[in-house]
């Protein structure tokens, strides 16, 4: 008689999130009570609520003061809270945690500024829900072709909890904004969600049929079998288990049965009764297979054991057994298999003494073990379930909220997973770090500072859910605060320069990112900040400008250098005798280069004696000039030249031409002192007419 199997997940039934909002309307089911839309998308629980009087409404504009409004796994906008409160309705708030965190997340970058896009279905009310928290502004994208943004704002990725988990890399690469000045993205698909698509992908791979039992306007549902029908052509959805009756199960081998999140565990046993039923012959048994994912991989293997079949022990497997014999090499165990397995003594104590250890055990005592070798007979040891122990206690504070550190074993779909004692350790790909991680592989072998999410921990199925860009985003804002509640405008401050742009240079201050412009680097022109800062260097810097709304700083280094026109003003006093440049000329005037960005101006009557109509006459862009500084104007960072200054005056210098003809000719008119024997005295009253006098 051959065997059939019904292969069934573990995880079967409600999920946390519907059972959650189930079991809240249920608590208040009475009068005056009424769901926001379908509680969840199944109609025999629909039905249910209703037979108990809890009515269902989307208009809650015609609830009254005193009535109670439970909210749906879901969720709703923002706004139907709001009206809520203002009516005087009790609201009960049963969305699903999951839809929570993005609800949330939707809600804080909007008031950031974000432009914030949806990804899944858009008519589905969990999405418009949250679109609802983000000013109904939201972009939705179904998934498919390409997203072209055409924004300059910053961008944030919001998944469907039910969207499908293995498309979410190939969606974040369909989604462009070239313009945008950050894109980012968290991956708030439902773990409860991503389990049971891994389910169905699996099952559905070695499956003649597949029944799909869920809401057929269930999200969730409809992903499943569509997963289910890309693997097993006889796939079918249905919401009774008198629906089975259509389908020939009597002809199939291998079938399973998957189950949507908001499907109640009563209707899986109809449904399983039901294939059990018709899935049985008079040629045939039905056995039914409880499948159950790996912790490791958070993925189901490829292949399950026969019901009933012992299946080999593998290393790592931690596993109870009996002290069989104690001898002087170690300590022999019983843990069912054909030969007995061997702890050796430096693997029976953590502490090391394993005399000691040894002592205290007797043969027939009941021990833990972990598996640490199968090649050459089986190879336990009892110090790793110590050490495994020993971690486990951490999980204790990490509950708490501590932070502990982990080093990342292997990278998976969507993230990273380790071992922390008797736990998995998975990190999402999200919470890595801030932005985007497209290679996980770079973190394997590498240590990350962790926290474990809120509500990441399941001690029944030992998962841990934690979180680095949690920590820190919480010390990135510690220290924005620092900075913001610590500085002020005018403020001298030490600064690190970490990199270049066309338009200035960012630099480090306090942990925080500043921007020193172009324009504030120096008081002469500069193409490049290269040209004034150096990579990595530190210099002193003045703050100019805070905006704590747009978290942005700018700072200075030039106005802490001397002002070049103050130096000017020392280098160019009146009447110093200056060289310089032609740099440009115009009608009444030439502005002459003296170097450090100073210009004079040597003005059209300061250039000659002769009257100009035209400067060009004499001199020329690019000329080399020599003048006289007549007069310097700080307040107005004025320099006035003059080259004439320095150009005896035509008619005075004729005239002193003369003076010194007349006094160099000689004379045999005028008597010499000797000749005359006047005394010296007498001389210097002696003065030669003028020719101007005469």
């Amino acid at each position: 008689m051959t065997e059939k199997i019904i292969y069934v997940s573990e995880t079967n039934g409600f999920c946390k999130g519907v059972k959650n909002a189930v079991d809240t309307a249920l608590r208040y089911a009475g009068e005056n009570v009424y769901t926001f839309g379908e509680i969840v998308h199944n109609k025999r629980v629909v039905n249910k609520l209703a037979s108990l009087g809890i009515r269902m409404t989307e208009d809650v504009s015609g609830l009254k003061k005193g009535d109670t409004l439970i909210i749906r796994s879901h969720g709703a906008k923002k706004s139907v809270f709001e009206q809520c409160e203002k009516s005087g309705v009790k609201v009960v708030d049963a969305t699903c945690p999951y839809v929570k965190v993005i609800r949330n997340k939707a809600a804080e970058y909007f008031g950031k500024g974000y432009l914030i896009v949806l990804v899944g279905d858009k008519n589905h009310p969990e999405l418009q829900g949250i679109n609802g928290w983000c000013g109904d502004s939201a972009v939705f994208f179904d998934g498919k072709g390409k997203l072209r943004l055409e924004t300059d704002k910053n961008v944030l990725v919001l998944f469907q909890t039910t969207y499908e988990s293995k498309k979410v890399d190939e969606t974040l690469q369909n989604i462009v904004a070239d313009n945008a000045k950050t894109v980012e993205f968290f991956n708030t698909i439902c773990y409860t969600t991503e389990d049971r698509q891994n389910y169905a992908l699996c099952v559905s791979r070695k499956s003649e049929c597949c029944v799909v039992v869920g809401g057929r306007n269930s999200s969730n549902t409809k992903k499943l079998f569509d997963i289910a029908k890309s693997n097993c052509k006889d796939t079918f959805l249905v919401e009774e288990a008198a629906e089975l009756s259509d389908i020939c199960l009597s002809k199939y081998s291998r079938m399973s049965l998957i189950a949507g999140a908001s499907t109640p565990q009563e209707l899986m046993e109809e449904v399983l009764s039901k294939m059990f039923a018709e899935a049985k012959d008079n040629s045939a048994t039905v056995a039914v297979e409880e499948i159950s994912k790996e912790n490791e991989a958070h993925e189901f293997a490829s292949a399950v054991e026969k019901i009933g079949k012992r299946r080999p022990l593998k290393k790592g497997q931690k596993i109870k057994g009996t002290v069989s014999h104690i001898s002087e090499e170690g300590v022999n165990v019983s843990v069912g298999s054909k030969t007995d397995g061997f702890i050796p003594n430096e693997e029976v104590s953590m502490d090391g003494d394993f005399e000691a250890a040894k002592k205290n055990l007797k043969v027939g005592d009941s021990i833990e073990v972990i598996v640490t070798s199968t090649d050459k007979g089986l190879t336990l040891s009892r110090k790793e379930v110590e050490e495994l122990y020993k971690d486990d206690e951490l999980v204790e504070g990490i509950k708490e909220g501590k932070e502990f550190d982990l080093v990342m074993n292997k990278a998976v779909k969507g993230g990273l997973l380790s071992k922390l004692g008797s736990y998995t350790v998975f990190v999402p790909a999200s919470h890595i770090r801030n932005g985007f991680v497209r290679d996980l592989t770079q973190y394997v072998g590498k240590k990350l500072r962790l926290i474990a999410l809120e509500d990441g921990i399941d001690d029944n199925k030992k998962k841990i859910v934690a979180s680095q860009r949690a920590l820190l985003e919480r010390e990135k804002k510690e220290r924005e605060d620092n900075f913001w509640n610590n500085i002020e405008v005018g403020e001298i401050v030490d600064g690190k320069v970490l990199r270049f742009a066309s338009f200035g240079a960012f630099v480090s201050v306090r942990g925080m990112d500043c921007l020193a412009h172009l324009s504030d680097l120096s008081w002469n022109p500069v193409k490049e900040p290269g040209d004034v800062l150096e990579l990595n260097k530190t210099y002193e810097f003045v703050v100019l400008k805070l905006d704590r709304e747009t978290n942005r700083v700018s700072i200075g280094y030039k106005q802490l250098q001397p002002h070049p026109w103050q130096i000017a003003a020392e280098k160019y006093t009146p009447g110093t005798v200056v060289k310089g440049k032609v740099a440009r000329i115009l009608p009444f005037g030439a502005f002459v280069e003296l170097g450090d960005g100073i210009d004079g101006l040597l003005h059209i009557s300061n250039i000659s004696w002769d009257w100009l109509s035209d400067i060009t006459q004499v001199i020329k862009i690019g000329d080399e000039v020599e003048a006289m500084v007549m007069d310097f104007d700080l307040e107005n960072r004025r320099i006035t030249l003059s080259r004439k200054a320095l150009i005896p005056e035509p008619g005075k210098a004729a005239e002193a031409e003369k003076v010194a003809a007349t006094s160099e000719e000689p004379t045999t008119e005028e008597p010499t002192v000797e000749q005359t024997g006047a005394s010296a005295e007498d001389c210097l009253l002696y003065t030669s007419p003028s020719p101007r006098d005469s």
